[in-house]
């Protein structure tokens, strides 16, 4: 049964992120990189996200070198999925914290809007 976000712990949210993404391949088709996303607040962990041909591979942890890292509160990594805050707002007022190629970044911003992800999923 679908839930909404708060009801997913951060483990159980990128699982359900993993499986959006492909159920559904085609926003990602083309997109390479490695994004890691150091999460803090009410929950916290690092989390990289491997795409690659099309997949997407959800880690916790620190695998491999990643393309972007993006540190950012849980709360905004939510509303960030349900398409409720701007990434490049988030950036520019320091709710997100970006290194590495931002550009890539960016791109899931875009990536996002596609599989317009709603409450509850």
């Amino acid at each position: 049964m679908a839930k909404k976000v708060d009801e997913y712990s951060l483990p159980e949210l990128m699982n359900r992120i993993e499986e959006i993404f492909n159920a559904n391949p085609g926003p990602i088709q083309g997109f390479e990189a490695i994004v890691q996303y150091d999460i803090h607040g009410e929950a916290e962990g690092t989390y990289q996200h491997f795409f690659h041909d099309g997949n997407l591979t959800i880690k916790e942890g620190i695998e491999a070198a990643p393309t972007v890292t993006m540190a950012l509160s849980y709360d905004n990594f939510k509303k960030f999925l349900l398409g409720k805050q701007s990434g490049a707002v988030a950036l520019l007022t320091g709710k997100v914290k970006a290194k590495g190629d931002i550009g890539k970044g960016m791109k899931i911003e875009t990536i996002l809007r596609k599989y317009n992800i709603k409450e509850p999923f």
